[in-house]
């Protein structure tokens, strides 16, 4: 079995981390996965374990050949134009700008929740 995020949260219980949509979440607190489950945040489904791909840097992203560029853009759900190399580039560059380092309180600036 797995537990699937289905909406971002930080979890409280490990400093913080952030959780985003796809990510899997250990099934060693069963009553904490149960909550989390109750509130919306994941979904526990029979499909085997995958391990979590690791996010490329700009260059590793930069190295690969078009297709695979255009595959790591639609697993991340990047939307815009991908016609040629410099535009997803680009578009992978805004993708690890924006991403979430640290932020304190509830409720995030991109809106994500704290569980």
């Amino acid at each position: 079995m797995v537990a699937k995020v289905i909406q971002d949260f930080r979890e409280r219980y490990q400093n913080m981390k952030l959780y985003c949509i796809g990510d899997t979440y250990s099934l060693d607190n069963a009553e904490r996965v149960d909550y989390l489950v109750s509130q919306g945040f994941l979904k526990v489904s029979e499909e085997k374990d995958v391990p979590e791909q690791k996010e490329l840097t700009f260059e590793e992203f930069a190295a690969l050949a078009a297709p695979e560029q255009k595959k790591v853009l639609d697993v991340l759900k990047i939307e815009g134009d991908d016609s040629n190399a410099e535009k997803r580039e680009a578009l992978y560059k805004a993708h690890l700008e924006n991403s979430v380092t640290e932020n304190d309180g509830n409720v995030n600036d991109d809106g994500n929740i704290d569980a």
